[in-house]
């Protein structure tokens, strides 16, 4: 109804079609391929009127646009013309837009007796232009403006700047797309460019005739004009918030994939000729995925029709409406299509159906797009994996373990917090947060609130009160209140367990129950004012168990009905399946590894890793725990015990790393074989592996180092399995940095060259120098080169000579890089652990982080990290001592 509602105020506004204009002297072409008038109101170099600050100001809203963009992928240059009819509740005279890098050319208010100029003010710094009126105006009102803008040229680049329109070239030919999301399409188009805002879009695009345009909407007109030029005017959007504004152009071959879900939705892919071949498995899997979809909201995808794109080089996919882009690589070779396209599609309810008014409550849109895709893809492709569900519970403690972790819902102070905002927080940790809330409401009743929260929000923008108020409604208050905590809670939530056994737990004496009928007390506390929702599970009479589930508040004791006395043990976290840790306090009675699930195993190492990294798990304890999960000789256990030894791996010093990498094999020997090492079975092998090549690499074996060096397995490594580069980086690995050099310079594609290059990251740091000297002389983009130095950095046993050849050339290193690559650089060196290290980067960094994009900012937070690590490893204790210890 909202939609409709829009509509009809739109219609009754009076709009009209944008007439062409005629030549400006500046140039500027329209839209139409005229040229622009000269404008009466040419730009203020000073704003007579000051901006206002983050958000733009209440009442003054757009209720439409009507765009019509002249798009080209041969060109780096776009011209616009925008209508936009706004609601002004009380008279103004100024008019505030955001725009960046375009060129406004006019800005006229349209009446009934023609256009009136009005004056451009600028904006300094603030992403945003002024719009003089030329007198106090109230009511509904036409702003038109023409300008021009700029395509950002990302062939063969490789620091992506994918925001407003950019273009890429495949097979030769160009292809020019769109990227709005966050905060681009202030790049695209002058426009209110925030969430709360859902008007009406009228989008035509001009584009060489042979050409294939795309659009949120499906065409609704089309006419050749002269020039060879086609014009396509797509149907009008209801409500659509600026940042899912969509457009894609380019000589693309378009695949039907039927009339999919319960609307008979038409849905298309579109690829670069001759990728069609490769689309199968999207075209089989799309209807399982919408149907499966619908069935859990209870509603049909919201769209009139669906395109699929294609881009040749992207950070993933984008669920724009109507109109969702994909790297090819997901698209046409099957790279993990079901998860991502399951994750895009339910987008289309959660972000975009309804859209949070703001980033601070960005979790609505992303956290839910993650939990229900991955519900949707685990049902369609069979239980997740404890291996996949285990690296996204990873990325999310590594982001709540981070110096400036920060809360789901957290205030965004400037637009620079925006994008960061987009983060294993948002997707990971919101994800295991609802997915732990669904299986303490229950999936019955979580499903009631996910539903009322869309049926009554759709068409809207809304805040996190919208789904508090669903959640309570379906369920209780007192679970959307425990949810509030954990949305506003910075950190992994930590939840102290104590056991008291006695015949009455906490009652007064007197009224102790009889000892038959005896009660175990779990006494939890959740840290930090934060609300849990805890599950156990413990032994019961006869060898069984028992699972108890509550909110775990400041204080609060749960009864275990077991027989008289303790439990023989207890699981702190059944199933693995809380986000958060348990801390014990007390004699804790873990269950035997035999009993514990693998997602139990795994969560008990993090947990214990954790607390190594915090000092809440002294060293010698921390390799105690390394040893008992590695002797269980499961994968899950000893995945479990390498994510300890992760935590510990820092504190190592270069004299102690042979010692440790030696006692690491010792633990794991049967992993350390050529067989186990160069040809792993399952996901979970693969993934030991590869702690194992990262943590232990110096005490890999001779002959298993020569083996992995042979020319078949470099190639097939390339493309599939990096960590068989690592076995093969180990030692004097200089032949192969020249074997992959020839690689990079033989290549025939940006693909096959950057591939060669990334693996030289997987070599010995003894060859960092060389990839130095490579950055400096220009051989290739130092851009390029700086991820194989970024893996150096990451690795215990060539962190310190990646740094060292770094830090020789310092500024060449930096001046070579681009203000983002330079600015991700200094994020990187947040994995030095040296005081030394850590003066000589705040010595070399400091003069260049003014001139790199937000690079003071960055730099602190890097060297706050190093203080951090340099800190934690002080307080753990002598590491050699501890190892010598564990010996014989």
């Amino acid at each position: 109804m909202r939609a409709i509602a829009i509509c009809a105020v739109v219609l009754a506004c009076g709009q009209t079609d944008v007439s062409p204009g005629a030549r400006a002297p500046s140039g500027a072409a329209g839209p139409d391929g005229a040229a622009l008038p000269a404008s009466a109101a040419a730009p203020d170099p000073v704003a007579d009127a000051p901006p206002p600050g983050l958000r733009l100001p209440g009442g003054i809203a757009p209720l439409a646009y009507d765009l019509t963009l002249e798009l080209d992928p041969e060109r780096a240059v776009f011209t616009g013309r925008v209508a936009i009819t706004i609601a002004i509740s009380a008279p103004a005279t100024r008019l505030w837009l955001h725009a960046v890098d375009v060129d406004i050319a006019r800005a006229a208010l349209r009446g009934p007796s023609g256009d009136e100029p009005v004056r451009v003010l600028a904006g300094g710094d603030t992403q945003l232009r002024g719009f003089a009126l030329p007198r106090p105006l109230a009511g509904t009102i036409t702003l038109v403006i023409d300008y021009t803008g700029r395509v950002t040229d990302l062939d063969g680049r490789t620091s992506k700047d994918e925001q407003g329109l950019f273009r890429e070239r495949s097979g030769g030919r160009w292809y020019l797309y769109s990227q709005a999301e966050s905060v681009f399409a202030r790049r695209i188009v002058p426009c209110f460019d925030e969430p709360r805002w859902k008007p009406a879009w009228r989008v035509t695009v001009v584009v060489p005739r042979e050409q294939v345009a795309l659009g949120n909407a499906a065409p609704a007109a089309e006419r050749d004009l002269p020039g060879g030029r086609r014009e396509i005017r797509f149907a009008e959007i209801a409500a659509l918030p600026s940042y899912l504004l969509a457009v894609a152009v380019g000589p693309f071959e378009l695949i039907g994939a039927g009339r999919l879900g319960r609307g008979r939705l038409p849905v298309r892919i579109a690829v670069a000729p001759g990728d069609a071949r490769e689309l199968g498995g999207a075209r089989r899997a799309l209807p399982r995925l919408i149907d499966a979809l619908e069935q859990y909201v209870g509603a049909p995808l919201p769209l009139a029709k669906l395109d699929l794109v294609a881009v040749p080089e992207f950070f993933g996919a984008m669920e724009n409406p109507g109109l969702i882009t994909f790297r090819s690589d997901i698209l046409v070779g099957q790279r993990d299509f079901v998860a991502i396209a399951a994750h895009e599609l339910a987008h289309q309810w959660f972000g975009n159906a309804v859209t949070p008014a703001w980033w601070d409550d960005l979790w609505l849109s992303e956290a839910f797009a993650s939990w229900l895709g991955d519900r949707v893809a685990a049902a369609l492709d069979g239980p997740r994996s404890p291996v996949a569900a285990h690296l996204a519970r990873l990325r999310a403690l590594d982001a709540d373990d981070a110096i400036d972790a920060r809360a789901m819902v957290q205030p965004i102070a400037s637009p620079r917090e925006v994008e960061p905002s987009f983060d294993a927080v948002a997707y990971d940790k919101g994800a295991a947060v609802l997915a732990m809330f669904e299986r303490f409401a229950g999936p019955e009743a979580f499903q009631a609130a996910v539903r009322g929260y869309l049926a009554a929000h759709t068409g809207t923008s809304v805040t996190s009160q919208a789904f508090f108020t669903a959640l309570a409604s379906a369920t209780r208050r007192e679970l959307a209140d425990a949810l509030a905590t954990n949305l506003g809670y910075a950190g992994t939530p930590v939840v102290e367990l104590s056991l008291r056994c006695d015949a009455g737990g906490p009652e007064p004496a007197p009224r102790r129950a009889a000892p038959s009928t005896a009660t175990a007390w779990l006494v939890a506390s959740a840290r930090g004012g934060v609300t849990v929702p805890v599950c156990v599970r413990a032994a019961a009479a006869q060898g069984g168990s028992l699972r108890s589930c509550w909110l775990a508040g400041a204080h609060s004791e749960q009864p275990l009905p077991v027989a008289a006395g303790c439990p023989d043990w207890i699981v702190g976290n059944d199933g693995g399946a809380g986000y958060y840790r348990t801390v014990w306090r007390g004699p804790a009675r873990p269950a035997p590894l035999a009993l514990l699930s693998p997602e139990e195993r795994l969560v008990r190492g993090d947990d214990a890793a954790i607390a190594t990294r915090h000092g809440e798990l002294a060293v010698p304890a921390a390799l105690a725990e390394i040893t008992a999960l590695a002797a269980s000789r499961d994968p899950y256990g000893e995945l479990a015990a390498l994510q300890i030894a992760r935590a510990v791996d820092p504190w190592v010093g270069d004299t102690d790393r042979p010692r440790w990498a030696a006692w690491l094999a010792a633990q794991l020997p049967d992993r350390m074989t050529v067989a186990a090492l160069l040809r792993p079975r399952s996901a979970v092998d693969f993934l030991v592996r590869g702690e194992i090549v990262a943590l232990a690499r110096p005490a890999i074996a001779p002959d298993v180092v020569a083996a992995a060096r042979s020319e078949r397995t470099i190639a097939g490594a390339l493309d599939r399995d990096p960590a068989l580069l690592a076995i093969a980086g180990a030692g004097d690995a200089g032949a192969l940095f020249d074997r992959l050099i020839g690689r990079a310079v033989s290549a025939r594609s940006d693909d096959e060259r950057d591939a060669a290059l990334d693996a030289l990251g997987r070599l010995s740091g003894v060859l960092a120098p060389r990839i130095v000297g490579l950055m400096l002389d220009r051989r290739f983009p130092a851009d390029r080169l700086w991820p194989a130095l970024a893996a150096m950095l990451v690795r215990g046993d060539s962190r310190t000579a990646a740094w060292r050849a770094i830090h020789r050339q310092f500024a060449g290193v930096f001046t070579a890089l681009d203000g983002t690559a330079a600015r991700d650089a200094l994020a990187a060196l947040a994995g030095l652990c040296d005081a030394g290290a850590r003066a000589q980067l705040a010595a070399a960094a400091r003069p260049l982080a003014a001139v790199i994009p937000d690079g003071r900012r960055t730099l602190d937070r890097t060297l706050a990290t190093i203080d951090r690590c340099v800190a934690r490893r002080a307080a753990a204790g002598d590491i050699a001592a501890a190892l010598a210890g564990t010996l014989p």
